[in-house]
């Protein structure tokens, strides 16, 4: 404000003056400040406004989508097997059919499990967001040849074509930012290795660079569903954010706050201006929508800010319902939600896509899950079983919850 200000009076001094409008009124001047103050702090991208999100336009907008979840980053459970990270599946399909067919077939998933076709039925759907849920071992040279640069870029061509933001999570930082499967951590975790933190800061760094000019981007999700104590999450907070503001000073920054995104008490101030708070919120476990919405309401009150639903879903028709409704409230101050997840094989819960996956594709997944030397399969069952599951998840053998999908799509047109 302070730079508009001045820019005014230059132009006000230099312009004005000279040619005979030696007064200018208060109101006009006010409104050319105004005017002008808005033009100079325009932000091309979605952004925060107090409890608000704003698009390029400065409109308003509530980001409401869905996870691509179990494709950047694997969950055993989404694929019909067990509660298993990504590192422990792979080595199972490894020992079954060789390095080269299991890095094969993992590569085969990065460019196909999520597909052009995926995007347009999302769009189609009235959806305006997708997360991105990532495993850092994508962007990795030793690991995978950095095969996740050109993933995320193509995604991002067909994001941009039918219009729908993505923010990009890193689901899986190095070490793991969890113990837990959710994030493939490795022996050392991330809290216990500085190196582990070194190096997510500087990928953090390199995705901000590539992506800085980057409009459909919607915002970075620096860590999903940390573990960690508040003086630690937010010391690595603090050197994230510097990276990332050191080669993009515009994108939206999404924080999850400590214990699986739960907890936000710790914050007493805003660690970026432009930024929203994201909570998760699963109640298969037990409790009201209603009412753990609270405290998420009461921080986005407190540091006035937007509060994101990153991640909700796994449940009945009628408590997805009920979270809708919790969510639509004037009083929740959720700047929108993202549903866990576009599409899993069937597990109890409602399948917005389901995956019609073969009685020996689940047999087999479960096994590389847990692998057990006794019940080893043939080399010849597994690539049937990794053949079989490239075709179910296609978009052509997916089968959809219409009922599902009718009851998100009709809370996206609010």
């Amino acid at each position: 404000m302070e730079k508009a200000t001045i820019l005014i009076f230059l132009f006000w001094k230099r312009m004005v003056k000279p040619f005979g409008m030696k007064k200018i009124s208060l109101v006009s001047f006010l409104f050319s400040l105004f005017l002008f103050s808005n033009f100079l702090t325009a932000n091309p991208f979605i952004h925060r406004d107090g409890k608000l999100l704003r698009d390029a336009n400065n409109a308003s907008v509530k980001l409401k989508g869905v996870n691509l979840g179990g494709w950047l980053l694997w969950e055993g459970w989404i694929w019909g097997g067990k509660l298993k990270s990504q590192s422990v599946m792979h080595s199972g399909i490894e020992s079954t059919v060789g390095k080269k067919e299991a890095d094969e077939f993992r590569n085969y998933v990065y460019r196909n499990f999520i597909n052009e076709g995926d995007i347009q039925k999302i769009s189609q759907l009235g959806f305006n967001v997708v997360r991105v849920p990532f495993n850092h071992r994508i962007f990795d040279t030793a690991a995978c040849g950095a095969i996740g640069w050109e993933v995320m870029d193509s995604l991002l061509k067909w994001c941009a074509k039918y219009k729908v933001y993505a923010v990009l999570d890193m689901h899986g930082a190095y070490g793991g930012q969890n113990p837990y499967f959710i994030s493939d951590p490795d022996k050392t975790i991330l809290w216990k290795s500085e190196e582990a933190k070194r190096k997510t800061v500087l990928l953090w760094k390199k995705i901000a660079e590539r992506y800085k000019n980057n409009p459909i981007v919607a915002g970075y999700d620096l860590l999903n569903e940390p573990i960690a104590k508040p003086a630690e999450l937010l010391a690595l907070y603090t050197r994230i954010i510097a990276a990332i503001r050191e080669v993009d000073k515009e994108h939206l920054l999404v924080i999850e706050g400590s214990n699986f995104a739960k907890r936000f008490d710790f914050f007493k101030t805003l660690p970026d201006q432009n930024m929203c708070f994201s909570f998760h919120l699963y109640t298969w476990l037990g409790g009201k929508p209603s009412t753990k919405i609270e405290p998420y309401t009461l921080i986005a009150n407190q540091l006035n800010v937007p509060m994101w639903c990153g991640e909700w879903g796994e449940n009945t028709y009628e408590v997805i319902s009920q979270t809708l409704t919790t969510f639509s409230q004037p009083n929740s101050n959720v700047a929108g939600w993202c549903f866990w997840t576009w599409k899993k094989v069937p597990n109890g819960y409602t399948s917005l896509q389901a995956m019609n996956a073969s009685p020996e594709w689940k047999s087999y997944i479960t096994w590389c899950c847990k692998p057990d030397p006794k019940t080893k399969p043939t080399q010849e069952a597994a690539r049937k079983a990794l053949d079989g599951f490239k075709l179910a998840f296609l978009s052509k053998n997916i089968v959809v919850d219409e009922k599902l999908a009718g009851i998100l799509s009709a809370d996206v047109k609010k």
